[in-house]
């Protein structure tokens, strides 16, 4: 999808039925965008809320490194990330324990 085509699509409330449902066609166009997703635990074994994930990309030619992004972990300790992916690239995750817990007192 090129970014500048627009992907997404306005519903006009007011213009609707009260019907049980609406169905939509919508075509996607192919990505070349993998999806990286998991969920982060604590030593506890529960999910970890608040923890950030970072992921580089690492050349395998010469180990350059090249910081793609950070993302937080939402409340059951899910992380999702969007890339391209390369074939002669590594990636490597890093997860670092949360700064504020919910509840908790913050590790020292």
């Amino acid at each position: 999808m090129n970014c500048f085509k627009k992907s997404s699509f306005i519903i006009n409330g007011a213009k609707l039925q009260s019907r049980p449902e609406y169905h939509f066609r919508i075509q996607l166009d192919k990505q070349n965008f993998q999806i990286i997703n998991g969920t982060v635990y604590g030593q506890d074994q529960n999910p970890c809320a608040g923890a950030a994930v970072r992921i580089t990309q690492i050349s395998c030619r010469d180990n350059t490194r090249r910081l793609l992004g950070y993302t937080v972990t939402d409340e059951n300790g899910y992380y999702l990330f969007s890339i391209k992916a390369k074939a002669d690239r590594k990636y490597e995750l890093s997860v670092y324990a949360p700064l504020i817990t919910y509840g908790k007192e913050a590790p020292h």
